[in-house]
């Protein structure tokens, strides 16, 4: 990036300030959106990707822009939102709008793949992180369909990639090649019901699937024990997935927003770990696996790949 050969006056653009970087931006973002109490340096460089001195350093900025303030000393330093600030109003609205336009992009998708019938599961493998990358999206297929679905999906989601001005890559499989859908990834569609495996004495895929959806939860409970604010991030994100109508998935998400709503925080960790039959029909449904970030996720996937390997040492 070239210097800047002139400076603005702050006073007249002091948005060149707060927006001043990506940095600020990711920060802003969690204290706005995601938050209700002042974090800590370190806290929000995990929870927004970036490094603690680099937070630090942005946070600090943003204290002298006016828009959030600093408690503590040493390194019970703290950073809170500035509510009574003029620009917050209108930062919420803007990221607002873009929470609700990604869940436009993922319902969209949904939509399509649950016009076609011979679609049995899609899911999300990879979310682009510059412009010139794109989603990749896995469908399984039925065998029939597998010649011309291609095509087919190509017509169809090349309205979406204009809409949204984004790539969309697809890989289709037939159920007899491909893999079950990684755990934590986003599922946009499935048809999945319950089958016994060919192997004698081995565990259903649906078996498998509650199994693999019960350790992620228990890794969803750990990171709330460790950051509640995921409970909030969860009660947004449901706010948001209201304002369509999900079919069948309807009432369980409605579900999930009233326990959510009037569950304690060591309630609802309870009910994430439970081995009930309702919290194991809620997991099937859990908001918690479309808000997790990156980091976040594979933290859960190291837990559970621990867990699985003291399992079977045991």
């Amino acid at each position: 990036m070239r210097p800047i050969a002139t400076k603005n006056n702050i006073a007249r653009h002091p948005l060149d300030l707060i927006l001043r970087s990506e940095a600020h931006v990711r920060l802003l973002r969690l204290l706005i959106n995601d938050t209700d109490t002042p974090l800590g340096a370190s806290d929000a460089a995990r929870r927004t990707g970036l490094t603690p001195a680099g937070a630090r350093k942005a946070l600090d900025r943003l204290q002298e822009s006016g828009i959030i303030y600093r408690i503590g000393v040493g390194r019970n330093i703290q950073y809170g939102l500035k509510k009574e600030n003029p620009f917050i109003k209108n930062l919420k609205h803007l990221f607002t709008g873009e929470l609700e336009q990604y869940d436009d992009l993922i319902m969209s998708m949904k939509r399509i793949f649950n016009d076609l019938d011979e679609i049995q599961e899609a899911w999300i493998e990879k979310m682009p992180t510059d412009p010139s990358s794109g989603i990749e999206i896995t469908l399984v297929t039925e065998t029939k369909a597998l010649s011309w679905m291609g095509d087919e999906l190509r017509s169809r989601l090349s309205v979406i990639e204009k809409r949204f001005d984004l790539i969309i890559e697809t890989t289709l499989f037939t159920r007899a090649d491909s893999q079950l859908c990684p755990t934590g990834s986003l599922l946009l569609k499935t048809t999945t019901t319950t089958t016994t495996s060919t192997t004698t004495g081995a565990p259903s895929d649906h078996t498998q699937a509650d199994q693999r959806a019960l350790l992620f939860s228990q890794g969803i409970a750990e990171l709330i024990r460790a950051d509640p604010s995921l409970i909030i991030r969860a009660k947004h994100y449901l706010n948001r997935m209201m304002h369509d109508d999900h079919g069948n998935a309807t009432q369980a998400l409605v579900e999930w927003r009233n326990l959510l709503e009037t569950y304690s925080t060591n309630r609802t960790m309870e009910l994430l770990v439970s081995d009930s039959s309702r919290a194991n029909r809620l997991r099937q449904s859990s908001p918690f696996f479309a808000i997790l970030t990156a980091d976040e996720r594979n933290q859960i996937l190291e837990s559970m790949e621990q867990r699985s390997h003291d399992t079977a040492s045991t």
